[in-house]
């Protein structure tokens, strides 16, 4: 259970009194929500809405703001890295963790805020500001790697190439939804309906939508990208299956001649002069390749082969 005074720096408190009427911030688990809620200005009722964490999103309710985080793994999409709830009512920023990241958050402010006026605002922002605030190389990392394979793509090095392009665009599309929920999110906070906040210091909170949004935007280019590999990678498969039916096609035309001959030589009538013919074998056999070499000159002129 932790304490911290909004008022001009990020002063740690023993007790929410000693806040002396000022904004103040607390960092509570959920079972110390539930004693102190009460002694924080909040309804006793409020925690209904508290069950398991599904997504980012703010409610507004009548006497104060519920809003809960989703934090998606960076490495590794599949899982959920960390949750948390926050409450906003007029004097107080609760936020309620399990665990020890809202302390690793409020480190995080005092160094880089240190020299500027603390306002709840501007904690509301820099809190925020947390859980996107490596994304962007993240998205160049992404990038790099659609890169990479658009230029095995063009020199022919297609192996194995569909699987990791799936895995991309399945993580891309779970970060686009996360950043879609936490742009609805700052949204809500920027109309500051219930007048919690200092409407002419909420350019924090339109700054931290502005940012959510540009990174939702590159996620987006990115899913196009993978869905123009896609039909690249297609496109080459195609080409591919293209050249292997036209190698075909001119394997069956070269020897379609041949087999006539065979065909014609194979119907064993009695009265055929040539098969009685002394030089009749060496003369198919010239005929049979000379038939071959003028359809290979004559595929080659036309650069079929």
């Amino acid at each position: 259970m932790m304490f911290y005074q909004l008022n001009g720096q990020l002063k740690r408190l023993t007790h929410p009194k000693d806040a002396n009427g000022s904004y103040f911030t607390a960092i509570l688990t959920p079972e110390e929500w539930e004693e102190q809620k009460k002694a924080l200005g909040f309804p006793e009722y409020t925690g209904f809405e508290y069950t398991k964490v599904h997504s980012c999103k703010t409610e507004i309710y009548s006497k104060y703001i519920f809003g809960t985080i989703l934090f998606p793994d960076k490495e590794k999409h599949s899982k959920t890295a960390y949750e948390l709830v926050f409450y906003i009512n007029e004097k107080s920023i609760v936020i309620i963790d399990s665990g020890t990241l809202a302390d690793r958050i409020i480190c995080k402010i005092v160094q880089k805020y240190q020299h500027q006026e603390i306002t709840p605002e501007l904690f509301l922002y820099g809190f925020l500001h947390y859980f996107i605030k490596d994304d962007l190389e993240m998205l160049e990392h992404y990038e790099k790697h659609l890169i990479s394979l658009e230029e095995k793509v063009m020199h022919g090095k297609i192996h194995n190439m569909l699987p990791q392009l799936f895995s991309y665009r399945r993580e891309l599309t779970k970060i686009r939804c996360y950043y879609e929920q936490m742009e609805d999110l700052s949204r809500e906070l920027e109309e500051n309906e219930k007048g919690y906040f200092d409407d002419e210091r909420m350019g924090y909170i339109r700054l931290f939508g502005d940012r959510t949004g540009r990174l939702h935007d590159t996620t987006v280019q990115l899913i196009e990208y993978c869905q123009t590999l896609r039909e690249v990678y297609q496109a080459e498969i195609d080409h591919r299956q293209n050249k292997n039916m036209q190698f075909m096609t001119v394997l069956t035309s070269i020897f379609f001649p041949l087999t006539l001959i065979a065909g014609w030589y194979g119907m064993n009538f009695t009265h055929m002069p040539e098969l009685d013919t002394k030089y009749g074998y060496g003369v198919v056999i010239i005929i049979s390749l000379a038939v071959i070499i003028g359809e290979i000159l004559y595929f080659k002129k036309k650069k079929i082969i």
